[in-house]
C-alpha cells in the first residue's frame, strides 16, 4: 500500500518539472547554459541548450509516468536517477554565484534537487512488494494452466476430427 502511494507522489514532481521544461525550455536553458554550453563546444556538438532541456524534460516526464504507474519501477527509478543527476549538476550552479539572496535561493533549489535524486535512487532499489510478486506468479500459473487446457482441448478435437474423417473416407474406399 505504501509503495502504491509513494511512487505517484515521488513521480509527481518529476512529471510536473519535465512537462514544464518540455513546454518552456528557456528558463532551464538559461540556468544550465553556463555549465552545458562549454561542454557542448568542447564536444563539437552544435545543439542548442534549449533542445537539450526540452529532450531532458520529455524523458523525465516519461520515466516519471512509468514510475507513477508502477509498470517497471526499478527501470523508471534508474532512469530518473540519471536524469535527476543531470539536473543537480546543471540546473542551479549556486557555486558560481556571489553571496546573497539569489545564491541562497539557488542553494535551496540545489538541495531540493539533491533530495529528489535520493528519492529516485530509492525508487530504483525498491521493486514490487512480495504480495504483488505472489499475485503475479499466481496469475501466470493460471494463464499457463488455461493454455494447457486449451491445447489439450484442441488436440482432442483434432483427434476426433481425424477419427471422423477416417471413418467417413474409410467407409467409401471399401
Amino acid at each position: 500500500m505504501t509503495r502504491a502511494l509513494a511512487r505517484p507522489l515521488l513521480a509527481s514532481w518529476f512529471v510536473y518539472g519535465g512537462v514544464r521544461a518540455a513546454l518552456e525550455p528557456q528558463k532551464g536553458a538559461d540556468a544550465a547554459r553556463p555549465v552545458v554550453a562549454p561542454l557542448l563546444r568542447e564536444a563539437g556538438a552544435d545543439v542548442p541548450v534549449e533542445t537539450l532541456v526540452r529532450a531532458h524534460g520529455i524523458a523525465t516526464a516519461a520515466a516519471a509516468t512509468v514510475l507513477a504507474l508502477s509498470r517497471s519501477p526499478r527501470t523508471a527509478g534508474v532512469a530518473l536517477t540519471g536524469l535527476a543527476a543531470v539536473t543537480v549538476a546543471t540546473a542551479t550552479p549556486f557555486w558560481r554565484m556571489e553571496e546573497g539572496p539569489e545564491r541562497e535561493a539557488a542553494l535551496e533549489q540545489f538541495m531540493k534537487n539533491l533530495s529528489l535524486l535520493g528519492g529516485a535512487m530509492l525508487a530504483a532499489t525498491a521493486g514490487h512488494s512480495a504480495g504483488h510478486i505472489k499475485r503475479k506468479k499466481a496469475h501466470k500459473a493460471k494463464l499457463a494452466e488455461k493454455a494447457a487446457e486449451e491445447k489439450a482441448a484442441a488436440k482432442k478435437a483434432a483427434a476426433k476430427a481425424a477419427a471422423k474423417s477416417d471413418a467417413k473416407f474409410g467407409a467409401k474406399s471399401k
